[in-house]
Parts: C-alpha cells; structure tokens; sequence
C-alpha cells in the first residue's frame, strides 16, 4: 500500500512531546519490512522505474517536438527564423532552472508530490501549459508557456532519486536501471519527427494539443501506481500517524534531523552548484563536454532538415533520419555490460574499489567515437556519396552520445559523493543552457559556414575535449584532494558515517529494549 504523499518530513523537538532517549517510540524500519523501498520486490521495483522512465521520455520528446513546427511559426506570428525556434530554446532554459527549485522539494516533501504536481502543471487533463500553447493567438503566449513547462518538466531530472530509493549503490540492478533512465532521457530526437507527422495530419497545434493529452493521459498510471520512494518521507508518515493514533512520543530519525533551512537549501542548490561549475575542473570540463555532446542533438535537430534537403527528402520523411541517433544510442545500451566488465578488471588488477575513474574506461571509446563520427558526417553529408553512409556516422554518434552521458554523471557523482547533487545541478544548468543556445543558432551556423564547416568545426571541438577523460582518469585524485571543497566533503562524509552509526546504535537498543521486554514477560509466565 502506498504512503501518503503530501506529507513532509518536520522537525520535532521534546516541546512536541517527542523523548528522543526513548527508543521504543522509535519508528525504524523493521527486518525485511516490505514498506522500505529497498526490500520491494522486483515487479514492483521495475514497473516503478518504467513509470518514471516513461515521464522522462514524455518530457525530453516534448521539449523538441516544437522544432518541427519552426517554419509554421514564422508564417502564423511573422516571427524570424531565430525567434522560430524559441519555443524549443526557452524550454531548455527553463529544465536549466527547473533543478535548482524541485530538487530540495523533492528531497524534504517527497519526489512523487513533486513530481505529480509538476507533471500536472504541465501536462495533465487541465492543460494547465500545453493547451494555452496550442490555443496562443500571439508568440509570446507560447514562449511563456513553454518556458513553465520547462521549468516544472525538469522534475524528470529529480525523478532519477526514485533510482537509488529503490536500489543500494552495490547493486547490479540498479546500475542497470540507472542506464535505462539515461536512455529514456536522450528520446529527445524522437519529439521532431512524431511532431512533425502530427503537423502534417492536423496542423501545428496540435503538436501541443496531442502532447498535452499523451502526458495527461501517461500521469494516470503513475499517480494509482508509483508508491512514495524516499525513506525518510516514508518514515516521517508513519510517525505521524503513529502520534495521531495514539502515540504521541513517536518519532522518526529523519523527524529529529528536520529539514534543512532557507539558507542550507540555497547553498547546497544555488550557491554551491554555481561555485562548483565555475571552480571545479572536474564540473566545469564535463558540463562542456556532455554540454556539447547533448547540443549537438538539439543542434542536429534543426540541421539534419537543411541538410538532407539536398538528397529531395522534405517533411516529414527527412525527420526520420533522426532515427539514425536514436539506434546508435539504443546499440550503447547493452554496451554498459562492458564497462562493468570493465570496472570489475580494474578493481581486481588495483585491487581497490569505488574507485571514481573506473567509471570513465567506456568513454575512452567514445572519446574517438564522438569526434570520428562528426567529420565523417561532416564531409559524406551530401551527394554525391550515399545518404546511408553520413546516416551510419549518426548510428556512430548516438553510440558515443550514450556512453559520454552515463560516464560524466557517474564520475561526477562518485568523484562528489554527499556533494554530488550540487556538482550535477551544476553541470545540468551549463548542459541546458548550451543546448538551448545551440538550437537558437543552428540554421545561421550551418547557413553561413557551410554544412561541411559547419560540422567539422563541432567535429574539432569533439576531438579537443575527448582529452578530458583520459585527464581525469589519470589526475583525478590529485584533482579531487586539491579541490576547495575536499575538506568540506570529507566533514560531510564523517558526519553521514556519524548519522548511520546513531542510526544503527538507536536500532540496536530497541531490539534490545524489546527483547528485554519479552524475556520479563516470559519470566512472569
């Protein structure tokens, strides 16, 4: 049965009629207790982690969908070819953005309040955002709209918590379901081409119109079926209810730690994200490094048009050479096989593990891949050479894609431990914020440069930054024991083993307090 959802973790003290010495109101988790989300089983565990791989899917595809519809826009507002394309542009921005509000909320009230309330601002039967796009009389209507639905879209990127909710960092599985939740996020290539076949059959708005109903109609499954996932909101329900039934010293270990102030949220999701992108090598390197890998999407997006225009493909057929991405990265996925294969060999060989740069073996791979792929695309890209050989150079970039993607959030995050949150917020807001500029200026880049040029200038910049993991695989320690924040990480680190040993030693004292308990009555027999 599932948690409420509404309820959020607070802070009690013995003013509330909470004894935190007394460890039999202690509310914990019992051995095996079938509410903790770890020990779901793994029906469960999996229709959960589809569900909320479905809305990320959902909101990726819906932030490009408007790309198909740009030449629409220019003839319907009288808009430029630029400000065509602001619709796709301002919803990146607005994802940019988004993390940096829904994260903290998501972390102390709970991610399925969060993130039903987003997604229902943003999708559902209210058309709260979708449908006022569809119905705009004036561009600005539409910019503004698609601007929210950004900002209450980016709950996808807080939505990937329900992931290690569900599984211990150790556990296979949950490697694995990470790696899925990153292939749902990149079906953004998909968005254009269902769009523009929607444009075709029934006119650009309804490309709004039938994201709209498809995103309200996709939440219904996931409101009556994913559960609340984040332990201590969890825990924090069930105290509450315990006190409202009864008893009034109930209390949870997360209810003792209170949530966090004013001034710790925006330190740990304003602050610090944007010292760490700016200050950090290892964020600031790979937020444009995954920044252009994932540009270059939107980028193409918008390219590939003009592009294949002159093979005669027009809309909506030239849109399906996007599919040629969308296989590569469906070819990287199964890949993650290796660089587990990988890992364990290197943990063997140092004998170590949880080592941070085991995570970036793959992208060895594709730092030849990203680079090789462009200038083949960039030179086979027009007659008179086959248009199937610069579509096997996407497959090849949709490949390197995935891999690049998987390899810096996985660094990053074991490079930042209990600080890894700020390091990604950090690198998300840069990666939004260089694809959105991107989109904005993809047709005059490739118009005024050439389509060869245009394509090999993104080709070198590939090959200057695929240095980046080979340097961080090698002076990444170095890297992370000079950082500014590597005193402050390992204080945190120490205060979280502190946290799991009060934990630990609060449970052993009710079991023993319990088991003391029986004995006495046993005696009393």
């Amino acid at each position: 049965m599932a948690e409420p959802t509404g309820t959020a973790v607070t802070t009690l003290t013995p003013d509330d009629g909470a004894d935190f010495n007394d460890q039999s109101d202690l509310v914990h988790w019992d051995h095996n207790d079938p509410e903790n989300p770890f020990n779901y089983p793994i029906w469960k565990k999996a229709m959960i982690c589809t569900l909320v791989c479905l809305q990320g899917s959902w909101v990726t595809m819906c932030s490009s969908s408007s790309a198909s519809i740009s030449n629409d826009m220019q003839e319907v507002f009288g808009v430029s070819s630029i400000v065509s394309r602001l619709p796709v542009a301002v919803f990146l921005f607005g994802m940019a953005v988004g993390p940096v509000i829904l994260t903290p909320l998501a972390e102390d009230f709970g991610r399925k309040r969060v993130l039903v309330l987003c997604l229902a601002i943003v999708c559902a039967f209210p058309h709260i955002l979708q449908i006022p796009c569809a119905l705009a009389t004036n561009f600005a209507t539409i910019v503004i709209c698609r601007t929210l639905c950004g900002i209450f879209g980016a709950t996808v990127i807080t939505s990937v918590g329900n992931i290690p909710d569900l599984w211990r960092t150790d556990d296979i599985t949950g490697l694995w379901a990470m790696n899925g939740w990153a292939y749902s996020a990149e079906a953004v290539i998909i968005g254009p081409l269902v769009g523009a076949y929607i444009n075709q059959a029934h006119g650009w708005r309804w490309v709004y119109g039938i994201w709209g109903i498809v995103g309200g109609v996709s939440l219904i499954p996931f409101i009556a079926l994913v559960p609340e996932t984040r332990g201590g909101v969890i825990l924090a329900a069930r105290a509450q209810r315990a006190r409202k039934s009864g008893r009034p010293g109930a209390w949870a270990i997360h209810e003792k730690l209170g949530r966090r102030s004013i001034s710790q949220i925006l330190k740990e999701t304003v602050l610090r994200p944007a010292i760490m992108l700016f200050t950090e090598p290892i964020v600031y390197c790979f937020a444009l490094y995954d920044g252009l890998n994932y540009g270059i999407i939107y980028l193409a997006v918008e390219a590939i048009p003009l592009i294949y225009a002159q093979y005669g493909l027009e809309d909506p057929k030239v849109e399906l050479t996007f599919f040629s991405i969308q296989i590569g990265v469906t070819i990287a996925l199964p890949l993650f096989y290796l660089q587990r294969k990988l890992t364990l060999w290197s943990e063997r060989k140092e004998g170590r593990k949880d080592v941070p740069e085991h995570k970036l073996i793959w992208a060895f791979l594709a730092a030849f891949l990203f680079p090789i792929s462009m200038f083949w695309f960039a030179w086979t890209g027009r007659p008179p050479f086959s248009i199937y050989v610069s579509l096997a150079a996407l497959v090849v970039f949709g490949i390197s894609g995935h891999i690049i993607f998987m390899a810096v959030s996985d660094f990053t995050v074991e490079s930042y431990g209990l600080m890894a949150s700020s390091a990604v917020t950090g690198q998300s807001f840069a990666r939004e914020n260089i694809c959105g500029i991107m989109c904005l200026v993809s047709v005059p880049f490739y118009q005024n440069l050439g389509f060869q040029w245009a394509s090999t200038i993104l080709a070198i910049l590939a090959t200057v930054m695929g240095i980046f993991p080979f340097i961080f695989y090698k002076y990444g320690p170095w890297i992370r024991r000079n950082s500014r924040y590597a005193q402050e990480l390992a204080e945190l680190q120490q205060e979280e083993k502190d946290r799991l040993k009060f934990i630990e030693a609060q449970f052993h004292l009710r079991k023993s307090s319990l088991e003391g308990e029986f004995e006495k009555e046993l005696k009393q027999e």
